[in-house]
């Protein structure tokens, strides 16, 4: 039995995030975002994807970061249905055989729901996005 997990490794904002590999359903290029006024500030609008629509959430809202709005859409399917997430890039896929740590005490505000914990990532701890706790 094979005990390696993958995760795909994404930037935002000049840092690295994790996110499992197995929301993932597609990586695309964002294309013809069309504005939905039903949507919270967090949402860019809503792309097509298969045949429906679908909400586009940026990221950077959220973290309250500066810069234009991500060059990479990540399909991910979450528990309230699948949506799409703007990031910066993704930079590689991890393959690895860690189990994700969790996150110290005191290090991020426990009712914060963005992160479901930390991975070893090169010489670095990335955060481990939860992309239920993304959502509102």
């Amino acid at each position: 039995m094979d005990d390696r997990t993958r995760f795909l490794i994404l930037s935002l904002g000049g840092e690295s995030y994790a996110l499992p590999i197995t929301r993932l359903l597609e990586i695309m290029v964002p294309r013809d975002i069309q504005k939905d006024a039903n949507l919270t500030a967090m949402f860019e609008g809503k792309i097509e994807f298969r045949g429906k629509l679908i909400p586009v959430l940026n990221i950077k809202k959220i973290f309250q970061l500066p810069g234009a709005l991500g060059a990479t859409l990540l399909v991910v399917k979450s528990v309230k249905g699948t949506v799409g997430l703007l990031v910066d890039a993704v930079t590689e896929i991890m393959d690895t055989e860690q189990k994700p740590l969790p996150l110290p005490k005191g290090v991020i505000n426990p009712t914060l729901q963005y992160y479901s914990g930390a991975l070893r990532y090169k010489e670095n701890i990335v955060l481990l996005l939860n992309e239920d706790g993304l959502l509102p």
